[in-house]
């Protein structure tokens, strides 16, 4: 739900309409490459590790960076310039501020997460040069505000997406319930490749 309301709440993204976003490996991040991709919304996305890239590429992702240092210019050559209106920041610190660096003037950017624990930055140039906008999103503080309609709708939506096969998490490892503690070490590590769920009846 994450996903689709971070492409739908706050920039009117029409076919063809490129976006950003880092920490795309997590699985709201997958989440985003496959809603866009069937949506026609091409994506620009910064992984942490280089072998990472081909994956993502796989379920949609147009463009694949490794996050760091100065990522403007492959941003650029890889979107043919294009303007980039829509900027999704799940991790802070520096890595939010290449990601606004790379967005068109007049642009938002849109904060889910914290990943890094670092605060965001933003240089005053980005304000009032390029006119960037900021906000944040509590899925929680949606559902509290949203009407019933409005849940069943987004709801039946990505209900229809997952039984045309759209939809996947990937799962790194299933537990059954009788190793819980097991589980949860697990899925407190911070290099994962996907959910730790539980198996039942297993």
């Amino acid at each position: 739900m994450t996903a689709w309301r971070l492409l739908h709440d706050y920039v009117d993204l029409k076919s063809g309409d490129w976006l950003i976003q880092n920490a795309a490996n997590s699985a709201a991040g997958r989440a985003v490459i496959q809603i866009a991709h069937d949506l026609g919304y091409k994506t620009v996305n910064f992984v942490r590790r280089e072998e990472l890239i081909d994956e993502l590429r796989a379920e949609g992702g147009d463009v694949v960076l490794v996050d760091g240092g100065n990522l403007r210019e492959e941003v650029k050559h890889g979107t043919n310039s294009a303007p980039i209106r829509l900027g999704l920041n799940a991790v802070g610190g520096d890595s939010a501020l290449r990601l606004a660096n790379c967005l068109a003037p007049g642009s938002t950017m849109v904060t889910f997460g914290a990943m890094s624990l670092q605060p965001l930055k933003i240089p005053n140039g980005l304000l009032i040069f390029k006119d960037l906008r900021f906000k944040g999103i509590w899925i929680n503080k949606w559902y509290d505000n949203a009407t019933m309609d409005e849940r069943m709708e987004a709801f039946r939506r990505l209900f229809e997406m997952a039984k045309r096969g759209l939809l996947k998490t990937k799962v790194e490892k299933a537990y059954p319930l009788s190793q819980a503690k097991t589980a949860v070490a697990h899925a407190a590590q911070g290099k994962r490749s996907g959910k730790i769920i539980f198996e039942f009846g297993a």
